[in-house]
Parts: structure tokens; C-alpha cells; sequence
């Protein structure tokens, strides 16, 4: 009788232990509060626990700079990234120069992401190569990464930030509080970040323009191999864009750590592919996600094999 209640209890331990384990909570890095790269994480850690059931932690951190390594090193799980962080990263490059972060893996492109250069609407500035001289946000310690993102803007316009005066700051967010203080000229920001609204409400904002040339996206991508020259239309959602205006774009990619399980990586990708409506309904920065293009080729960047493995069975990897 006791070896059966023993038994039993086992049984049900060992049930008890799977249940937990497949609730098991899952850690989602996210940028600065304010910042486009918080609310996309917070949005997607919403989205997976509503459509897949899946419990997620968003921890904010100071930038992808910051959290990347972490999720290398298996503190944590997931964290949409720019495609230009992701790809220094991977490759130790720029600002992980000696450093690289080898157990990063492409899990999905969810949508393009574009960033600029802001000025005040009443500024004589309308396109990046106006603004030899200037003062201009830079430095970005929390988010070190960033600076290529600049370089390459700068580069696409003939400039670099040599022929700048640069604002040294701690992060975007940062740069844009100088700006609206009126400390520098010019801003770097993401177009869909919740501080754009906040310097356009305070003084109003244009976004800078490059030329849509294969010399000018050339010229970037010599700085920066993941970004290209995007045209934004004006819209509700396109704050201090008037007129169709190319500005910089990259791939928003879902990152993880080659330690999250093979389950977890399907049941993520699973939840993608089967609600492409749900996942351009997170927020207006992912209403260009298609199912079609979640699985770019990034130029030999990793993906999780959990995540070629399921694209090869829904036909979207060969």
C-alpha cells in the first residue's frame, strides 16, 4: 500500500513539475519607457500571452546594448531588436567589437522600423545634407549601437560627424529632452516612439529627408549592411512626416537565446504565422507584418534551428 501511494505521488509530481515547467515564465527585454523598442516589446509580450497563452516578464532596460548580452548568456529569453544591433552583435562588430554575442538567434522579421533625423517644423532644414555644422544628439553610452544607426544617416547625406557639432547623450530618449530644450539642432529618434509625439506637442517637428538614390542606400549600408532608404507617407501615425519623405529603414527582428527551448521557439512562431492580423494590430510599427517575409536571409546572421525547422514545414525556408 505504501509503495503505491509512493507511486502515486510520484505520478503526480511529476505532473505537477510538467505543468509548471510549460508555465514556466519567460523574461522579454524592452528599451527606456518612452521608447518605440518598449512599447513593441510590451505589445508582443501582451500578444503572446492573449494568443498563445505564454507567460512573459518585460524588464526595461537602458537599450539593446545593455539587455542583448544578457539574453546571450541565458538571463534572459527574447527582445525585439533593430536589425543593425542584432547583426553587430551576432558578428562582435562596432560597439561588441571583442566582444561577440554568439548564442543570439533570429527567431521572425515582424515589420520594418524607421528612424530619423527630427528638426523643428519651423527650422529652414528639409533634408539631412542641410545640416553641416549643426548640433546633433550623439554618443548614446546606454545604447552604444546607436551610433551606427547616425553614422549611417550622416553617411547616405555625404556627412559624417566629424563635420557635426554632437550633444553628447545617454540615450534617445535623452537626446530628444535636449532637443526640446533647444540644446541641440537636430535629433535622433524612431519615427513611431512615444517621444516623438512628446517633441512634436512641445515644438513641433519635421523629419529630415535623404535622397532616394542607390548611391545615397549604398553609402548607408556601407556604414550600416542591415538599413535601407525608406519613403514615408504622411498619415495619423507618421508624426512630423508632411510629405513623402525617405528616411532610414531596418528589419524589427525577434531575437533569442540559443537556450530557449525548441517548444517555446514553435509555439512563438506558431502564434506569428497563424494571426497576422492580431500581430498588426499590436501597434502601428508592426502594421506592415506579413507572414511571407518573416523569414528574411540577413547574410548568414543565425536563426534558432527550432525556427528553420518550423519555416521549412510552412514553406517559408527551403
Amino acid at each position: 500500500m505504501k509503495i503505491f501511494k509512493l507511486s502515486m505521488l510520484c505520478v503526480t509530481a511529476a505532473i505537477a513539475f510538467g505543468d509548471i515547467a510549460a508555465a514556466q515564465s519567460l523574461g522579454i527585454g524592452a528599451g527606456r519607457q518612452g521608447s518605440q523598442n518598449y512599447a513593441s516589446n510590451a505589445g508582443l509580450a501582451s500578444f503572446l500571452t492573449e494568443e498563445a497563452g505564454m507567460d512573459l516578464r518585460v524588464q526595461s532596460y537602458g537599450g539593446s546594448g545593455q539587455s542583448m548580452p544578457l539574453i546571450d548568456a541565458g538571463r534572459l529569453d527574447l527582445q525585439l531588436v533593430p536589425s543593425p544591433e542584432f547583426e553587430e552583435a551576432a558578428g562582435g562588430k562596432g560597439a561588441f567589437k571583442g566582444r561577440q554575442l554568439s548564442q543570439l538567434r533570429v527567431l521572425a522579421s515582424l515589420s520594418p522600423s524607421v528612424v530619423g533625423f527630427m528638426v523643428r517644423a519651423d527650422s529652414p532644414y528639409t533634408k539631412v545634407s542641410d545640416i553641416a555644422g549643426k548640433t546633433i544628439t550623439y554618443g548614446y553610452s546606454a545604447q552604444p549601437n546607436l551610433v551606427t544607426q547616425v553614422e549611417g544617416m550622416l553617411a547616405a547625406a555625404g556627412l559624417s560627424i566629424d563635420e557635426m557639432e554632437p550633444v553628447m547623450v545617454p540615450s534617445v530618449p535623452n537626446g530628444v529632452d535636449e532637443f526640446i530644450a533647444g540644446a541641440a539642432d537636430v535629433a535622433f529618434f524612431a519615427l513611431q516612439g512615444g517621444k516623438t509625439r512628446e517633441a512634436d506637442a512641445a515644438v513641433g517637428i519635421r523629419w529630415l529627408a535623404l535622397d532616394d538614390t542607390p548611391e545615397a542606400e549604398a553609402a548607408m549600408q556601407g556604414v550600416l549592411p542591415t538599413g535601407y532608404i525608406k519613403t514615408v507617407e504622411p498619415g495619423p501615425t507618421a508624426v512630423g512626416v508632411a510629405e513623402p519623405t525617405p528616411m532610414m529603414g531596418y528589419d524589427y527582428v525577434l531575437v533569442a537565446g540559443a537556450h530557449v527551448s525548441d517548444e517555446v521557439v514553435a509555439k512563438i512562431l506558431g502564434a506569428l504565422h497563424d494571426d497576422p492580423d492580431g500581430v498588426r494590430a499590436i501597434r502601428s510599427t508592426f502594421s506592415e507584418f506579413a507572414v511571407d517575409t518573416m523569414a528574411p536571409d540577413f547574410g548568414g546572421l543565425p536563426y534558432h534551428p527550432a525556427a528553420v525547422a518550423y519555416y521549412k514545414s510552412v514553406g517559408l525556408m527551403d
